[in-house]
């Protein structure tokens, strides 16, 4: 896929409904080999996961606006509140610095190393390095394309 390709996934994704955007969110998790957390009000919980003895939190916000600080306290709540060992996040178009720097001074402050993955759409369709890192700490993934998102939701 190229990038205008790509960008055109994007572009419709984050520009649709929020209740296409929290299907897709639960589908994503399904393709990363997570559990797909529940439809509609899901406590912050989009999926879920172990690998190994590693329990995995998944939250996605599809949002049109690079995630700001204000994302970080719910997402690194939702490690802590759930006993994640490791975290990942899917954003629709990425992250600002503050979303970065905060997240930092958790890592900073907070006992106990969780690695956290900040993805977005674009890393995802274009396998780029932050996805390849981040597919280290998932599950194999699913192929949705044969039906089986009918067999897990």
């Amino acid at each position: 896929m190229d990038y205008l390709e790509i960008g055109a996934l994007v572009n419709g994704i984050i520009a649709s409904s929020e209740a296409v955007k929290q299907d897709l969110g639960r589908r994503f998790a399904a393709h990363l080999g997570l559990h797909p957390g529940s439809p509609g009000k899901d406590g912050g919980i989009d999926g879920y996961g172990v690998l190994g003895n590693k329990k995995i939190y998944f939250q996605c916000k599809l949002y049109r606006i690079p995630l700001d600080a204000s994302f970080t306290a719910d997402f690194c709540g939702n490690l802590v509140i759930h006993n994640a060992d490791i975290g990942i996040m899917l954003s629709g178009v990425g992250y600002t610095q503050g979303y970065s720097d905060r997240l930092q001074a958790f890592h900073d402050n907070f006992p106990g190393n969780i690695p956290t993955h900040l993805l977005k759409l674009e890393d995802i369709f274009a396998e780029t390095p932050a996805w390849k890192k981040a597919q280290f700490e998932l599950p194999e993934l699913r192929d949705l394309s044969n039906g089986e998102w009918s067999k897990i939701r």
